[in-house]
């Protein structure tokens, strides 16, 4: 019996040691360092390509190309503003239940090179704080208004545990009226790991994002979130 009982105490000690070293090691993952510098695409990802959508203020257009993206079985990246998340609680919840992930794109959509390193803190730890108490949602990655940033900026964003993620295919939808054009600047553009910016609002988008995906599968692409484009990526580089 007291064979039994030390037998016992080992294989618990055991399993308590091997359990200890599991916990340490995804500690350490988590807080692996963040590439210093933003990612605009990820080269060794091929045949994958991130769809990015940005919101501001308007949600116009948003119920469609969610239902397209739902009907496509597509998963996408969807940065929102925490003033938008505020305006718009049920857009916001609706995204992350059909399954899309959500980044950082400040709390106010104000360029950060014009704000002092407080504000910029302010910009991001508002959505943060935003998300969480609507959403109870935590983003990992994060995207500045406009694309524009410096060192101040990115620093402020990895303190906090998010990638700062660029493009490398800008739609320009917002001044395209045209669906035709707008999916022939993507088909013309498109490439191994691209990372692809739309906005939500952009008057020829939601005609236009059925074509895009067409030809997107058709060239032999398959359309991920910016987190599934990052996984176990060799490198990411900048443009």
């Amino acid at each position: 019996m007291l064979r039994s009982w030390r037998w016992f105490e080992k294989a618990a000690l055991g399993l308590i040691v091997i359990l200890g070293a599991l916990a340490v090691t995804s500690a350490l993952l988590e807080l692996r360092p963040l590439p210093a510098e933003p990612i605009y695409f990820v080269p060794g990802r091929p045949f994958q390509a991130a769809l990015t959508f940005e919101t501001r203020w308007s949600s116009k257009g948003l119920t469609r190309l969610l239902q397209i993206l739902k009907d496509e079985g597509i998963t996408a990246t969807f940065f929102l503003t925490g003033a938008w998340i505020e305006e718009h609680p049920a857009e916001a919840a609706r995204i992350l239940k059909q399954g899309h992930e959500i980044g950082n794109h400040t709390l106010s959509h104000t360029p950060l090179l014009y704000l002092s390193e407080k504000e910029i803190k302010e910009e991001l730890d508002g959505f943060n704080e935003t998300a969480h108490n609507i959403l109870e949602y935590r983003p990992r990655l994060f995207r500045p208004p406009r694309g524009l940033y410096n060192g101040v900026v990115l620093e402020a964003a990895r303190r906090r545990r998010c990638q700062t993620v660029l493009w490398s295919i800008d739609s320009r939808d917002y001044l395209i009226k045209d669906p035709a054009l707008l999916e022939r600047r993507i088909e013309s553009r498109l490439h191994h790991g691209a990372i692809i910016v739309f906005r939500v609002g952009a008057p020829s988008l939601p005609e236009a994002l059925p074509g895009i995906l067409a030809h997107i599968r058709e060239a032999g692409y398959r359309p991920v979130t910016v987190t599934e484009l990052l996984k176990n990526e060799s490198r990411a580089t900048d443009r």
